[in-house]
């Protein structure tokens, strides 16, 4: 221990005896420090738009707007309006599309946007019933900037927000106004339920008199044959009210076959719908199992000769769920209607998720996005499912079974009416020969009574089903909101949905998010320095004759301790003071410093002490390990197997996940475990350095010889 103490002092007193020693190592406690600080505030916010506000993307509008059905809408112009607005980008409009091109192919922009002059047809093209998937074009300069292309994807994602809103928007206006014109007019859906409702509660009532008149007619068939004369004149009065009764049925038969005709159509297109989009996405299901498991090559493949047609069909199957969604909605099926909207936000899904997938993208970035889009395809195919089922249920049978328990009761009653009639004509021929005819009449009025009692349930249960529809009460809302607020309804059906976030340890800013991988990297450095500008050996001199190999490694490293420990000071205070980090725990992140100053002074130490010049090598060669696949800039998950392999034995790993403890928050032992870890680092370099030295000696002496013979080296 007294030697290790001498060699100390000494070690201090040759340093203060010389002003090149003292200002080496002023510069050993400087410089990596500055490399820290400089690197954390060049990080400091990035992404922020007071940063990516500088970056420029042209704006190029040559839209020359669409009237459609007499109204003059150019959504290129409520595009540009809006970028106006985002500060995100730095927006430069343009007059031509030439320009913003050119601009970016001589890198006076990073990125450019082009709206084509058909933008505005194209967008409202599902007025026409002509669906056209309008296109917008935009421009990137990769070359620029390695960084830039990335910020800028910020720029495609502003304006897709744009375009989606402008035409929701746009559909609300258009919708609004073709309400107003309607009810202008006197046409209310609503208006026009109730009154066929009203219609056939009328047809129940007079159904009714004709019940009282039927057993009216029985009693009058059991009276004698003097009441003959009268049963001619009641039987006159009756032939009447069956001409005005069938003329009132078959009236109601022809408003139950429309009705027929239109649900039947909307049912089989809305099932025959359903069963193209099952076909498509089981299809779908497979080219993403494909996708998942494919190499490099086939995903590219993918992105360039299918991709687009995949986003194509499920767009189209997604505006035909919309369509779907608005009739059920229209004929008072709500919960079905419900479920095509959901099936259509699901598509909806799938397309943003291929629309997402990029050129370049390594296996680990697009798996889960494929993966997620699996998940939304199987989502939409049980949501087909359950369609299926509820047409089946609720549409087909049920409705099915209404209409045709009506019609059967109007054609059994017409059926017994015109019987009825037959037998009235031929009484009122020959009534006073045939007296039998009563009994005839007798019995068919009986059956009429029973035949009108089933009429009228019938009809009672069509008048409840079409008054039902017709006071719908999220038909009435929803036409209420878009008479009164369409702008309202615009926003909700652009952002239907928010999402709320809860963010665990926040960090104030990208900076102090990247301070720990910079200020371990510096100490890195400067412990690496101090191995390179400070001898490990020590001479021998009359006072220290005979050291043992453990006093010579700690006296020398005594001084390595001191630099190190002077390095963690200035640039944690740097850190606090200087840059102004966030910092949940100062105390904690000081002290953490010195300790990594110390196990990275001793690991570089030991290499140095056992191998001499090839330990300077190693520690050069650990350094560059240790930047790419520590995980200091990107998630250890994305690089390669290598480094994903030597991850659990970088000491930079251990170092950033204690600092970022202190900055963001503490979490349970994380601090303590990684600082143990630290230590058993520094303990096994101990080891090491003190067994390789005597087996490496030659090797480090015949290497040495070697570089003296050079004549050039140091």
């Amino acid at each position: 221990m007294k030697n290790i103490l001498n060699i100390m002092r000494h070690d201090l007193k040759k340093i203060t005896g010389s002003v090149v020693a003292i200002i080496t190592v002023m510069g050993l406690c400087l410089v990596p420090c500055c490399y820290a600080w400089f690197n954390i505030l060049s990080n400091w916010a990035p992404y922020e738009s007071e940063a990516t506000g500088r970056i420029s993307v042209a704006v190029a509008n040559m839209d020359e707007g669409s009237n459609t059905a007499g109204f003059q809408i150019n959504v290129g112009d409520k595009i540009t309006e809006a970028l106006g607005a985002n500060e995100d980008i730095g927006w430069i409009f343009v007059e031509s599309d030439k320009e913003a091109v050119e601009g970016v192919r001589s890198g006076d922009y990073y990125a450019a946007l082009v709206i084509p002059e058909d933008f505005s047809t194209g967008v409202l093209s599902f007025m026409s019933g002509d669906l056209t998937n309008p296109e917008l074009k935009y421009y990137e300069n990769e070359k620029k900037n390695a960084v830039a292309p990335k910020i800028t994807g910020k720029a495609k994602t502003a304006v897709q927000e744009e375009v989606n809103a402008a035409f929701v928007e746009t559909l609300a206006g258009y919708v609004s106004d073709a309400a107003s014109v309607a009810e202008a007019s006197g046409l209310d859906p609503q208006e026009m339920l109730a009154d066929l409702a009203d219609r056939i509660d009328d047809l129940s009532k007079d159904i009714t008199s004709c019940i009282a008149l039927a057993d009216a007619a029985t009693g009058l068939t059991d009276a004698s044959g003097s009441l003959l004369d009268v049963s001619g004149e009641y039987i006159g009065s009756t032939h009447d009210v069956f001409a005005a009764n069938d003329k009132l049925l078959a009236e109601a038969q022809e408003e139950l076959a429309k009705i027929k005709r239109a649900d039947t159509t909307k049912i089989d297109d809305a099932v025959k719908k359903i069963e193209d989009t099952a076909d498509a996405l089981n299809t779908f299901d497979t080219v993403m199992v494909e996708i998942l498991s494919a190499d490099d090559s086939a995903y590219e493949k993918f992105l360039k000769n299918k991709r687009n047609t995949w986003v194509k069909n499920v767009n189209t199957h997604k505006t035909r769920a919309d369509e779907q969604a608005g009739m059920l909605e229209e004929e008072g099926f709500t919960a079905l209607s419900e479920k095509f909207t959901e099936l259509s936000e699901t598509l909806g899904d799938i397309s943003a998720g291929l629309e997402s997938l990029n050129e370049g993208m390594k296996y680990a970035e697009r798996e889960p996005v494929i993966k997620k889009i699996s998940e939304d395809n199987d989502k939409a195919i049980r949501l087909i499912i359950e369609i299926r089922e509820q047409i089946k249920t609720d549409i087909d049978t049920n409705l099915s079974t209404a209409l045709m328990n009506a019609k059967t009761s109007l054609s059994g009653f017409r059926k017994i009416m015109s019987g009825a009639d037959k037998g009235l004509s031929s009484l009122s021929r020959n009534l006073g020969t045939y007296e039998d005819s009563l009994g005839k009449l007798s019995s068919s009025i009986n059956k009429t009574s029973d035949g009108l009692d089933s009429l009228q349930d019938g009809a009672a249960s069509l008048s409840d089903l079409l008054m039902n529809a017709s006071g719908n009460d999220l038909l009435r809302e929803l036409n209420n909101l878009m008479a009164n607020d369409e702008t309202a309804v615009a926003e909700y059906l652009a952002n239907p949905v928010r999402m709320e976030t809860e963010v665990f340890w926040p960090i104030e800013n990208y900076g102090s998010a990247m301070a720990p991988f910079y200020t371990v990297l510096a100490q890195w450095v400067g412990a690496l320095l101090t191995a390179v500008l400070i001898k490990v050996k020590v001479k021998k001199r009359d006072s220290l004759n005979n050291l043992k190999l453990h006093e010579w490694y700690f006296g020398r490293f005594g001084l390595y301790l001191l630099i190190g420990i002077a390095q963690a000071l200035v640039v944690s205070a740097g850190d606090l003071l200087y840059v102004r980090i966030q910092c949940a725990a100062p105390l904690r992140f000081v002290l953490l410093a010195c300790i990594n100053s110390i196990v990275f002074m001793m690991i570089n130490y030991a290499l140095v002490f056992a191998l001499d010049n090839i330990g300077l090598g190693a520690g050069v060669i650990i350094l560059v390990l240790q930047v790419a696949g520590s995980g200091g800039t990107y998630p250890v998950e994305v690089l390669p197997g290598i480094f994903r392999v030597l991850y659990p034995f970088m000491p930079f790993r251990y170092a950033m996940d204690a600092m970022r403890e202190c900055i963001g928050g503490m979490y349970g032992n994380t601090y303590q475990t990684c600082i143990g870890i630290l230590l058993l680092f520094a303990l096994f370099s101990v080891a090491f350095g003190l067994a390789l030295y005597t087996p490496a000696k030659r090797l480090n002496e015949a290497i040495a010889a070697s570089k003296a013979k050079s004549e050039i080296m140091l």
